[in-house]
């Protein structure tokens, strides 16, 4: 069973996938890139909330899942592979649309999953409540699911 690293400020986001893919996964949560440090994540799931980005340098997953609109994060995450979310059309996962109850997710490019396997450039049309997340949030739950092998349809 592969660890997988999730790096916020709440623990939401990781309840959420051990809810979805804990028989599959070991998660660690943790708000600080000096929790994953001693190299047992094979990804990292990098939440929109998550701060004290100055030591990220420090993790070297196979697999980053990272908010694109953050440059320097991006630069220092040593992983193998990244996968960008955002509300910028440069991201890998973004929002094509949002309208009234649901979103247009957009996989903008291929991505290949922790195990391997490739996810082809898609859209998705799914339920969306603005109540209890922001769009990036969403998305970055998106991103994890697909990263880790699971659909979104």
């Amino acid at each position: 069973m592969e660890t997988v690293g999730v790096w916020s400020g709440g623990e939401a986001l990781v309840r959420r996938l051990e809810a979805a893919l804990g028989a599959e996964f070991q998660f660690l949560w943790g708000t600080h890139p000096a929790d994953f440090a001693r190299g047992l994540c094979a990804g990292l799931i990098i939440a929109p909330d998550a701060t004290a980005l100055a030591g990220a340098g420090v993790v070297r997953p196979r697999l980053a899942l990272l908010p694109g609109d953050n440059v320097a994060l991006a630069r220092k995450v040593q992983a193998a592979s990244a996968v960008s979310y955002g509300l910028g059309r440069q991201n890998t996962l973004t929002l094509s649309s949002l309208d009234g109850g649901s979103v247009s997710v957009c996989l903008q490019r291929e991505l290949v999953t922790l195990a391997g396997a490739t996810v082809e450039r898609q859209e998705w049309v799914l339920p969306f409540d603005r109540a209890t997340q922001t769009p990036e949030e969403f998305l970055c739950l998106c991103g994890a699911l697909l990263a880790l092998g699971r659909g979104l349809g």
